[in-house]
C-alpha cells in the first residue's frame, strides 16, 4: 500500500502490520491537530461472573504506572501535552485516546502505547484504585438515567455478558483480585485484539513510527458469544421525583442494509424538536419533561428505544399518546417534508463528525474493530436519500412488536397499561 496517500483525496485506510496490529487512518487535513486512539476489543461483555468490572478497572489501573512513568509522571506528561488524554470502557471495547497538537503526536502515541502494552499493574495499586471505582459506582447509582439504561439492557437481553453493569457491582469490585486483573489483561490486551486509529495533520509521519514497532506478539482475538434478545419488562424502585421510562426493541446492526432506514426512523419519531413524539407528548399535551429516541448499532447487536422522563401520574396518558403516534406512523408512514428535515439533521451531524480529527478517529476505531473502514460521508448520504418512506414504515412495523420496557422511579403502582404494554402499544 502506498503510504504517501493521494494528495487532496479524502480516503480512509485499514492496514494490518506484520506484528498483528491493525491500523486505521485517513488522509484528511486539519488545522495542526491530531487524534490517536487505541481500541481494545475488550469490554464488559467479555467478563465472566467473577470478572464483572474488570475491563473498566483495568482501564483505571493503566494510569497508575506504565513504561518508565509512575502515576504522577503520567499526569504531568498528560498535562504537558496540552490537549486531552483519557480512556473509556464500553460493553464492546476499551479505548485509550489523545487529542493533541500535531507536534505532540509522537509523544502522545508513545504514552498511549505504554498504557496499553506496558502497564505496571502493581498489586499495591489494586486496593487504592478499588476505592476510586467504588466511588464511581456510587455516583452512577445516584444517576437515575444511568440506572434506567442498565435496567433496560437487562430487559432487552438475558445474556449475562450483555446485562451486567460496565462498572461492575460493589461486591464484584471488592472481590477482584490481582490474578483476575492480570489474567484479563493477558487474554485481551494483545495486538491481534487491538486497533490503532489516527486522524489529522501528520498522520503519515506518525504511521511510519507505528510501523517500526518491534518485540510484540500478535496473539489471538478471543471469541465472543452473540447476544440473544429476550424482551421483558422491569420496574426498579429508585428514589426520584420523576419516572424514567425506556421502551425498546432489537434493531439493525451497524453493517446491515437497514442501518440507514433505522437512522431515519429514530430521527423521525423522536430525534428532533419537530419529531412526532416530541411535538405530541411535550409540546401539545405537556405530558413529559423530555422524550426522545435513540438508536445504538454495534457489530452484532443493535437497539432502538424511546426514552421519556415524566411525573408518574402522567404515565398512562403518555403511553396512550405514544401508542397513537407509533400506530399512525406504521399505518401511514412518514411524510416527505418530515423525511427532508430528518435528512438535513443527519447530513449535518455526519459533517460535524467528519470535520474534526477526533470525530474521524472515533469513527475509524468503531468500524476498524469490525475489520472495515467507515462508509464515506457521500456514500452514506446517498444511501440515506435512497431510503423510501415505505422502507421506514416497514421497519417500524417490524421493530415495534415485542418491546422491552423499563420504569425506574418511585412509582408504587404502575397503571394497567404498563403491565400489559405489549398489547397496549401494538394491537
Amino acid at each position: 500500500m502506498d503510504l504517501a496517500g493521494k494528495q487532496g483525496v479524502r480516503i480512509d485506510y485499514l492496514m494490518k502490520l506484520p506484528q498483528g496490529l491493525t491500523v486505521a487512518y485517513d488522509d484528511h487535513g486539519s488545522l495542526g491537530t491530531m487524534a490517536i486512539g487505541i481500541f481494545i476489543g475488550a469490554g464488559s461483555r467479555d467478563e465472566g461472573p467473577e470478572q464483572e468490572g474488570a475491563a473498566h478497572f483495568l482501564e483505571h489501573l493503566a494510569f497508575k504506572g506504565a513504561g518508565d512513568h509512575n502515576s504522577r509522571q503520567i499526569a504531568e506528561l498528560m498535562d504537558g501535552l496540552g490537549g486531552e488524554v483519557n480512556a473509556y470502557t464500553t460493553r464492546d471495547y476499551t479505548c485509550f485516546y489523545a487529542k493533541v497538537l500535531s507536534p505532540m503526536a509522537l509523544t502522545a502515541w508513545e504514552l498511549l502505547w505504554d498504557l496499553v502494552r506496558n502497564p505496571w499493574l502493581a498489586e499495591g495499586d489494586l486496593d487504592r484504585e478499588r476505592n476510586v471505582v467504588q466511588e464511581e459506582l456510587l455516583e452512577a447509582w445516584d444517576d437515575v438515567e444511568d440506572r434506567c439504561e442498565m435496567a433496560y439492557m437487562q430487559s432487552l437481553y438475558q445474556d449475562h455478558q450483555m446485562t451486567h453493569d460496565i462498572l461492575g457491582t460493589p461486591e464484584t469490585i471488592k472481590g477482584l483480585s490481582w490474578d483476575t486483573i492480570k489474567s484479563f489483561y493477558r487474554q485481551h490486551y494483545t495486538p491481534a485484539n487491538m486497533l490503532v486509529a489516527i486522524a489529522g495533520e501528520g498522520t503519515m509521519a506518525l504511521l511510519e513510527n507505528i510501523r517500526k514497532l518491534d518485540n510484540i506478539v500478535g496473539g489471538e482475538a478471543p471469541s465472543r458469544l452473540k447476544p440473544v434478545p429476550a424482551p421483558s419488562h422491569v420496574h426498579y424502585h429508585h428514589k426520584a421525583e420523576q419516572l424514567q421510562i425506556l421502551l425498546g426493541a432489537p434493531a439493525p446492526l451497524l453493517t446491515q442494509d437497514e442501518y440507514p432506514a433505522a437512522l431515519l426512523l429514530s430521527t423521525l419519531l423522536g430525534g428532533q424538536n419537530s419529531s412526532r413524539l416530541w411535538q405530541r407528548l411535550r409540546e401539545t399535551e405537556g405530558l413529559v419533561y423530555t422524550v426522545s429516541t435513540g438508536y445504538n448499532a454495534q457489530a452484532d447487536w443493535g437497539e432502538l428505544s424511546i426514552h421519556m422522563a415524566l411525573n408518574p401520574g402522567s404515565l398512562a396518558s403518555a403511553l396512550s399518546a405514544t401508542k397513537s403516534e407509533v400506530e399512525q406512523f406504521i399505518a401511514h408512514g412518514p411524510e416527505a417534508h418530515e423525511v427532508q428535515r430528518a435528512l438535513a439533521q443527519l447530513t449535518t451531524s455526519l459533517a460535524f463528525t467528519r470535520e474534526t480529527p477526533d470525530g474521524r478517529m472515533f469513527r475509524l476505531g468503531r468500524y476498524g474493530l469490525l475489520g472495515q473502514v467507515p462508509q464515506s460521508g457521500d456514500l452514506l448520504l446517498d444511501q440515506l436519500t435512497r431510503v423510501t418512506p415505505r422502507q421506514v414504515q416497514t421497519l417500524a412495523e417490524t421493530l415495534f412488536g415485542d418491546w422491552s420496557r423499563v420504569a425506574v422511579g418511585t412509582a408504587g403502582n404502575l397503571p394497567r397499561e404498563w403491565r400489559n404494554l405489549r398489547d397496549f402499544l401494538i394491537n
